[in-house]
């Protein structure tokens, strides 16, 4: 029997080997992703990825730009729900980053680490500038010509606000702020998180 003949064989290949990778990744990580246990997953012979995507960072490259339309959608989902205040809209932008890179470690990691991507790769750009957009509108609506942080420069609030988040992101991932806070739970160190963000609002607002 043939694969396309086969009632196993999945209709959409490249959808099938893009759900394997991610579950892939969400059970093993990175370092261990491979196009033959993807291929396996999906139910497709161990050439199919290739075929599809050209070499596992081909792949994985597809793979962390479906992560950054993921962020993108949540990040604007979190600024559509908040209070129309563009100080509320930012530190409600701020949280859900936070939220999405703790509830996706894997794939987070995955979308910042490019040795394992084609950096270049024009569905991958697209997707990540993309997923910033909104950051970059409501730190504009915030007023960051006048803010401290960004002295002279309308695009050092976004790029800092961003760096802040990741940052938080990596601290509470990796345990770090646990252990210098003392706080005993990955829980709680989400929550201080969450407040630094709020601390992080009121600093970048310029004073009126």
């Amino acid at each position: 029997m043939s694969p396309v003949s086969d009632p196993a064989y999945p209709t959409d290949v490249k959808a099938a080997l893009l759900t394997a990778a991610h579950t892939e990744l969400r059970e093993h990580g990175a370092d261990k992703l491979s196009l033959r246990a993807i291929a396996e997953r999906a139910g497709v012979s161990r050439a199919t990825p290739k075929w599809h995507f050209g070499d596992r960072a081909g792949l994985l490259s597809a793979v962390a730009a479906e992560g950054y339309r993921q962020l993108g959608t949540h990040l604007d989902a979190a600024a559509a729900a908040a209070d129309p205040d563009p100080g509320a809209r930012f530190t409600a932008i701020g949280r859900a980053y936070l939220d999405f890179g703790l509830a996706h470690r894997e794939l987070f990691t995955l979308m910042f680490r490019p040795a394992e991507l084609h950096a270049d790769d024009p569905a991958l750009v697209a997707a990540r500038n993309a997923s910033f957009a909104g950051l970059t509108d409501v730190t504009a609506a915030l007023d960051p010509g006048g803010a401290a942080l960004a002295p002279g420069s309308p695009d050092g609030l976004p790029l800092l606000a961003w760096a802040a988040a990741h940052g938080l992101v990596v601290l509470v991932r990796d345990g770090a702020l646990q252990r210098l806070t003392g706080i005993d739970t990955d829980d709680g160190a989400a929550d201080l998180a969450h407040r630094l963000v709020g601390v992080f609002t009121a600093l970048a607002r310029p004073a009126r």
